[in-house]
């Protein structure tokens, strides 16, 4: 009787588990036939090849919401960008370089709706504008960026995309990364350090499923708790992607990353601070109510954004603060510069920021630049 009581008990279990994994093969099935995100998987970071990128010559699709209501397909170009260019190795007509973290890797907006899509149309014939976009990156990430774009391609201006997380999270021990500030205790001062990666048999195994592809990259399960903070109007969470809370030592800290971040940056880069632009994002989603951008301020995104700002331009680099010309549209005709379920920019706050580009001092500067000289190097 214990026997038979064993041996049904296991059957059942087998009914289940088999029937678990039989629905599971079957959705893995289906939505190998549905545009869910492709399996961006990054290459190894070593001594070797010390930036993070995307294998060649590849395309891909993005795709987030669970009924893929942001949708889109690009290619990651001969160096694992996301460019519809291939890049060449110095080339003498590099205007600019546009330096970012998924803002600029852009993956849910298509290439010629970018901001360095719109730039590289507006100079077609002139001259050539190559982007260098990892989501996740930040602002101790951007200057190693800048020393490897600067020593592979040798461009006649940078242009860097900043947005809210990208100061305390240069920090070694706020997150984890590959390239971040570390303080040495004895001065309280930060150095630049490299983690290498290597990509772990389970990360790839998993990344070649399409249901575990959808449910992190395209559902997005490990961001729905921050979809309500960055919506949220009343309590104002979240400002500028990042957490509102401005203690003193979260203040200090970063301060500390952008002064940091600008030594580094000065010592790594040989070029003139006039040809190096800071295009700074607004105060999303408050700026689209006075009330609520009211309730901003203070906030530690309005705090150490104003810091970056003072010191960028107290150290001769040019700076384009998207607040005003977003506000300024907004108010024009009610438009929005994110998605309604993401806040990364649209094909429209793209354009709002290439619009500021091409406006800019460094836009002149390198519209006319007649060849390699001797006055664009320090």
């Amino acid at each position: 009787m214990k026997n038979y009581r064993r041996i049904s008990a296991g059957l059942a279990m087998f009914t289940v588990v088999g029937s678990v994994l039989s629905s599971l093969l079957i959705i893995e099935i289906a939505l190998r036939f549905l545009p869910v995100c492709s399996s961006m998987q990054k290459l190894p970071v070593d001594q070797h090849n010390p930036i993070l990128r995307f294998p060649s010559n590849q395309r891909f699709t993005y795709a987030k919401g669970w009924n893929f209501e942001i949708l889109n397909y690009g290619r990651f170009n001969n160096y694992g960008f996301v460019n519809n260019q291939d890049y060449q190795s110095n080339p003498e007509d590099l205007l600019l370089a546009v330096i970012g973290d998924s803002y600029v890797e852009a993956l849910m907006v298509p290439y010629e709706q970018s901001l360095q899509g719109r730039l590289a149309e507006l100079y077609k014939g002139k001259g050539k504008v190559y982007s260098f976009g990892i989501s996740g990156s930040q602002l101790a990430q951007y200057v190693a960026m800048a020393e490897y774009v600067w020593r592979e391609f040798h461009p006649q201006g940078l242009v860097f995309v900043i947005i809210g997380n990208d100061f305390d999270e240069s920090l070694v021990q706020v997150r984890s990364g590959l390239h971040l500030f570390k303080r040495h205790s004895q001065d309280q001062s930060l150095s630049l350090i490299r983690t290498d990666y290597q990509p772990t048999v389970l990360e790839t195994i998993l990344k070649h499923s399409a249901v575990v592809r959808y449910l992190w990259s395209t559902v997005g399960v490990g961001d729905l708790t921050r979809l309500p903070q960055w919506f949220t109007r009343s309590e104002v969470l979240y400002v500028g992607n990042t957490s509102r809370d401005a203690s003193l030592e979260r203040v200090r800290d970063s301060r500390l990353v952008v002064d940091s971040f600008f030594s580094e940056l000065s010592r790594r880069v040989e070029l003139e601070p006039a040809r190096i632009q800071f295009v700074v994002d607004g105060m999303r989603p408050q700026l689209y109510s006075p009330e609520d951008l009211l309730k901003a301020q203070g906030s530690y995104f309005d705090l150490i954004r104003q810091y970056f700002i003072e010191t960028a331009i107290l150290k001769g680099y040019e700076v384009i603060d998207l607040q005003s010309p977003f506000i300024a549209r907004h108010d024009k005709d009610g438009a929005r510069f994110e998605f309604p379920t993401d806040g990364h920019w649209n094909g429209l706050g793209h354009q709002v920021a290439a619009d500021a580009v091409s406006a800019s001092n460094l836009a002149k500067m390198v519209s006319t630049y007649p060849g390699p000289t001797a006055q664009t190097i320090r």
